[in-house]
């Protein structure tokens, strides 16, 4: 579910997130970064803390996000810090987590 207000879009992702429904996760994304209407999003806020089952998939899929909206100048963020089944697929993935500021996405350290 897509969320739209002034500070920017909300996207809420519940259920698994994993290889198989991938396609989905990602056209809800795309459309995030880049809307049909053609407006200005410059805030992204990612919210999956409801999600019941997470994969590598879904991991790489945000980083790409990460990237994506950084070459067209938006932000994005995760809006809670990484807590259950995101986080740990990133303790299994070996990455390092930052849980002081969810601005800071789960990365150490900049350019990360």
């Amino acid at each position: 579910m897509t969320q739209i207000s002034a500070e920017g879009v909300r996207v809420v992702l519940e259920d698994a997130l994993t290889m198989r429904n991938i396609e989905t996760v990602h056209a809800t994304l795309r459309e995030a970064v880049d809307p049909p209407s053609g407006g200005a999003t410059t805030n992204i806020s990612i919210d999956c803390s409801a999600a019941t089952e997470i994969d590598l998939a879904f991991v790489q899929l945000l980083i790409a996000t990460r990237i994506s909206t950084d070459l067209v100048g938006h932000a994005v963020s995760l809006a809670v810090h990484p807590d259950g089944a995101l986080l740990d697929t990133l303790t299994r993935g070996g990455f390092q987590v930052v849980c002081e500021d969810a601005s800071a996405f789960w990365f150490e350290g900049a350019g990360a």
